[in-house]
């Protein structure tokens, strides 16, 4: 009996899918990612929208190409790799709408993202405050009597308003 020589196998994907945060899909014939004029990452995919989402959506003949395809935009943070260790298997999940609306799905990641986007703002304060403070120590250990002047200062200045209030009252009570 002939041995068969061995195929390589290459698991390419034969179709990569987006599907919508609705749960309609189209096909990927291509992705380019970039930046929009807001400076924010974008993906400039190019479709073939299933027959359900042309449908839906009443996507005409005139939006797509002589290949039936169409370019969609999307925001790189509205995207999540489902497959993304299964390149026979690719899928995106769009966590909007073919049009861009919210889902249940992208209500849920926008209060994620919002405390996210809080928790941000904390730690380049708390980032500011720590330069600030290294500053301060640098300045102690280099130049004591600056930095017990420079702490003398705010303290007479918040001090002697307080001392004026407390003469202002005294004189009111006599």
């Amino acid at each position: 009996m002939a041995d068969k020589p061995q195929e390589e196998i290459s698991a390419q994907p034969e179709y990569s899918i987006l599907e919508f945060g609705d749960g309609y899909i189209a096909l990927i014939q291509g992705a380019v990612e970039g930046t929009d004029e807001e400076g924010k990452k974008i993906v400039d995919f190019i479709i073939k929208p299933s027959n359900l989402l042309r449908k839906r959506y009443d996507i005409k003949d005139s939006m797509l190409d002589q290949n039936r395809n169409m370019p969609f935009k999307a925001y790189r943070k509205d995207l999540i790799p489902i497959n993304q260790f299964d390149d026979a298997n690719r899928k995106w999940l769009y966590i909007k709408t073919f049009n861009h609306d919210e889902t249940e799905i992208s209500k849920i990641a926008w209060s994620l993202r919002e405390r996210l986007a809080e928790q941000e703002k904390r730690v380049i304060v708390l980032e500011g405050e720590l330069i600030w403070q290294s500053e301060q120590l640098q300045l102690a250990k280099t130049n004591p009597a600056e930095f017990v002047s420079q702490g003398a200062e705010v303290f007479e200045k918040v001090f002697s308003r307080t001392v004026d209030m407390l003469k202002g009252k005294r004189e009111k009570d006599e």
